[in-house]
């Protein structure tokens, strides 16, 4: 791990982006910055991120798919991923046949934008503080 931890934030929504780089900037942690999927994927695979947020809808690659691809790198094939979304669920009728279906695709767990800013902050630094298994 990155001394300090080094989170990569994908998101096409450039108001909350900074919104969250802020509140996670307050926390001592580096932040490195995506505009989509993309671009998630290249900078994930040079920078090595300690943790990546990932939007879901986005353009051109979506964060859905943007994980798989990352998750096929053999550098990142253990990276901690937060799906983040403004969806309420972001698979409508996947939740009730399948809720861990965010684990399954790669990621560690699901955060809603709606959330508070520190609930959000809490749960990335519990994960950075994880120890790995």
């Amino acid at each position: 791990m990155k001394n300090p931890p080094l989170i990569l934030i994908a998101d096409d929504d450039a108001d909350f982006k900074e919104i969250v780089s802020a509140k996670l900037l307050s926390f001592g942690y580096q932040i490195a910055e995506a505009k989509d999927g993309a671009e998630a994927i290249t900078k994930a695979k040079s920078l090595i991120p300690d943790l990546i947020i990932m939007d879901i809808q986005m353009p051109n690659v979506n964060g859905t798919e943007a994980v798989l691809e990352i998750k096929q790198d053999p550098q990142l094939k253990d990276a901690k991923i937060v799906f983040f979304s403004s969806l309420i669920y972001p698979w409508p009728g996947v939740k009730e046949s399948n809720p861990d279906f965010a684990k399954e695709l790669g990621a560690v767990t699901f955060l809603k934008k709606s959330d508070e800013l520190d609930k959000i902050a809490t749960t990335i630094k519990g994960l950075l503080t994880e120890t790995k298994s």
